[in-house]
């Protein structure tokens, strides 16, 4: 068997939301937020599933063994010891496929193509990757939960219940049998966003303006680049030279009055990056950024300033830089990002740290395969089941 939970670097973004599907009468998966559960990993396919004109739809069959012959209700994945059945980690398999053929299906890529030409892994073997780190996530937020004694009260289990049916008993049932889901699977998603609230809650203290100046900061910067716009390395005489001035910036900035408006004169002058067509800075106020949003040796010299605190040189793949930093408006703005970013600190490494065990079927699958029937499935579906126009009234009278 394949090494699945290997095959890609476990990689979980706090700025992701679970958006659950809601079935239109198109077979399109609609937006929604049931769950209400921002900083988890997205399960929202933004791809058009069409039908594949060749494939012709047994809708006698459900939508998982149709498309993978398989029983929702069989365990295909194993995680620290959690038993997960077949239609929740097809859905999250699915929903990956979607998002990466809508992504990049539009340039002429295929599941079944390989990122690297030399290599064995497919795109497909990536995309099963995507969904066991979905996996692992959803399940050791659930033990985290348990561990804290903060699982779902009565109240969320039934706003759950409640938001799975709020658009009637119908399109429950179709989103439902277009899945492939089971009602406690079901269930199981709508849920997250309860157990990722309590959890948060039970973890994550109130934003203080010590941790927001360490989740999101405010800089400047004055750029010598040290590579050319291709992102080429510059001959070593010209770096040298870059360096060189930059340090002479820097002693200057140390020895002005005025830093703040000594720092923008020579930054609308002298910095590189990046101007418009007119020779004006793209950004002449500055970034607000956050964790990820700089290269590392950016971001790390930028954390270790206070506010109103210039940095020294500082080099980065770029260049040179002097930083200056800000202060951020309306910190507390970004009060609930930073819990959320905080809370995906948590639990990423207990993510990654996961055990996890495929079942033997996995190795008779083919990704590809599977997902062209799942979502030819879900368009027939929702084709078969579209209402039909009621007959308007038949006018009396003879013809002519």
């Amino acid at each position: 068997m394949k090494n699945w939970k290997r095959l890609a670097a476990l990689a979980l973004s706090g700025a992701l939301a679970l958006s659950l599907c809601a079935c239109d009468l198109s077979g399109k998966p609609t937006g929604g937020d049931p769950a209400g559960s921002p900083g988890l990993p997205s399960a929202q396919p933004s791809g058009d599933p069409s039908p594949t004109p060749t494939i012709e739809v047994d809708l006698s069959q459900d939508a998982l063994a149709f498309s993978a012959g398989l029983s929702g209700s069989d365990t295909l994945l194993t995680i620290n010891g959690t038993q997960l059945p077949a239609d929740l980690v097809l859905y999250w398999l699915g929903m990956s496929c979607g998002n990466f053929m809508s992504q990049y299906g539009m340039f002429g890529l295929q599941l079944t193509d390989k990122p690297d030409p030399n290599g064995e892994d497919t795109f497909a073997d990536l995309m099963v990757n995507s969904a066991a780190n979905i996996a692992a996530y959803y399940t050791v937020l659930r033990q985290r939960a348990a561990e804290l004694g903060c699982l779902p009260t009565d109240a969320q289990v039934q706003a759950a219940r409640d938001a799975m049916k709020q658009d009637g008993e119908d399109n429950y049932q179709l989103l439902k049998d277009a899945f492939g889901l089971s009602d406690e699977s079901l269930e199981y998603l709508f849920l997250t966003g309860a157990y990722y609230d309590n959890v948060e809650e039970a973890l994550i203290p109130a934003a203080s303006d010590e941790m927001l100046n360490n989740y999101v900061y405010q800089v400047k910067h004055i750029l010598f680049k040290t590579v050319d716009d291709n992102r080429q390395p510059l001959p070593a005489e010209q770096v040298a030279e870059k360096k060189k001035q930059a340090e002479e910036i820097l002693a200057q900035l140390q020895g002005a009055d005025d830093l703040a408006a000594e720092f923008d004169r020579l930054m609308n002058e002298l910095s590189e990056d990046g101007r418009d067509e007119s020779g004006a800075l793209g950004a002449p106020d500055g970034y607000t950024a956050v964790p990820g949003d700089m290269v590392p040796e950016f971001e790390k010299a930028s954390f270790a300033l206070k506010p109103g605190e210039m940095s020294g040189l500082v080099e980065s793949s770029y260049g040179y830089h002097i930083i200056l930093r800000g202060e951020v408006a309306d910190l507390q703005s970004y009060a609930d990002e930073c819990r959320q970013y905080l809370l995906d600190q948590e639990l990423a490494p207990l993510a990654e740290g996961a055990e996890l065990t495929w079942a033997p079927a996995m190795d008779g699958l083919d990704v590809a395969d599977f997902y062209t029937k799942y979502s030819a499935y879900q368009s027939a579906l929702a084709v078969q089941r579209q209402p039909q126009p009621t007959p308007g009234p038949v006018e009396s009278g003879g013809v002519g």
